[in-house]
């Protein structure tokens, strides 16, 4: 499922080595009432800026420790009293597979040590990169909020679309976007992910009951791969733009799933098309969920706020909620552009549905 990244990217010496508006009044961002999950919708109003790292997220494998560059997220390892890095956004580098892996972490201001945190994934789309996907989404500002940690790790397969450099998803399963089946030594990404999620875990002390896995299109079929996969330790998932449940799907235990797609899609259309990288329709992705989760066939259809109707499943094991914005396109809901022209915008806060799901539905959780 080829996505193009986001299209509101600055210059890479802009992201990096731009200014840097701390969050000032950060206990305020925690006190003050921003948006409600439906109503205003909050963008990113600062730069994200990796601390003490020349180029990050652009080289594959982190950078060499001693050089000023990605620290590793394994350093440190035993128990867990305190985080080990900094608030803000940092730089690591994660070991998996015999390489070196590139992972932005961004841990809230404010949060009590001692006190174990939440830690969510976010998988950017196919030719985006980690800092991208971040600053596509403003899921900092929610974490800020909610005083959770986010791990934003870098695909295992480099992907040029136009004059974007970015990355890809090794999904097992899923060809190239050229149609291409991917090389058989390509870098295991699901194992990525499991060994990013142990190693950043140990980093932010991590709460190992609310580690939970978002991503945007490429990353929003990764993010349906993990849920899968390591059911075991992942509490929830939420993919927008690409929910797919993936063939031979058959987790340890029933996954809560809440997903987001515009019907104008045309990178991975609403009801589907005849690719071998995408097929079958996001319904019909989250039928198999709500089945694999013993949800039964019904479910009911509310509307939200205008254009925009959920589609849930709740007397389930595990519940699954379908986002569906009418004129949306290929995008995360609530950026600029992310509907057909002529359509206003939503006032649908993404960000805040997805952490207010995650939050209601910890692992071990009943439902």
């Amino acid at each position: 499922m080829p996505s193009s990244a986001p299209r509101r990217r600055t210059t890479r010496a802009a992201l990096l080595f731009g200014a840097f508006a701390l969050l000032t009044g950060v206990a305020a961002c925690g006190q003050s009432d921003p948006s409600a999950a439906v109503g205003t919708t909050v963008r990113p109003t600062f730069t994200l800026t990796p601390q003490n790292v020349p180029d990050a997220g652009h080289e594959q494998g982190g950078h060499e420790p001693g050089r000023g560059g990605a620290k590793s997220a394994t350093q440190g390892a035993g128990a867990c009293q305190s985080p080990l890095l900094t608030a803000g956004l940092t730089s690591r580098y994660v070991e998996s597979g015999g390489q070196r892996r590139t992972v932005l972490v961004y841990f809230p201001h404010g949060h009590h040590a001692g006190k174990p945190i939440p830690l969510v994934v976010d998988l950017h789309g196919s030719g985006g990169t980690p800092l991208e996907q971040l600053q596509y989404t403003g899921i900092t500002l929610t974490a800020e909020k909610h005083d959770f940690a986010i791990v934003a790790p870098q695909g295992g397969l480099p992907l040029t679309l136009g004059k974007s450099h970015g990355y890809a998803w090794n999904v097992p399963g899923v060809p190239l976007a050229n149609g291409q089946p991917v090389a058989r030594n390509a870098p295991d990404d699901v194992r990525f992910v499991r060994d990013t999620i142990d190693a950043v875990s140990k980093l932010v002390c991590a709460d190992s009951q609310r580690i939970y896995v978002t991503g945007f299109s490429g990353g929003a079929r990764m993010a349906s791969q993990v849920g899968c996969v390591l059911a075991d330790r992942v509490a929830a998932i939420a993919p927008v733009s690409g929910l797919r449940f993936p063939g031979g799907c058959h987790p340890v235990r029933p996954v809560p799933v809440i997903s987001f797609h515009g019907t104008a899609d045309t990178m991975n259309p609403y009801n589907g098309d005849k690719t071998s990288r995408w097929g079958s329709g996001v319904q019909a992705a989250a039928q198999r969920w709500a089945a694999e989760n013993r949800c039964g066939k019904t479910s009911t259809q509310a509307p939200v706020v205008p254009l925009v109707t959920t589609t849930a499943y709740r007397s389930c094991t595990a519940p699954v909620e379908l986002y569906t914005i009418t004129g949306g396109r290929h995008a995360w809901p609530g950026t600029p552009d992310s509907m057909v022209r002529g359509s206003t915008n939503p006032k649908l806060n993404a960000d805040e549905l997805i952490w207010s799901f995650f939050e209601a539905h910890p692992l071990g959780a009943a439902t």
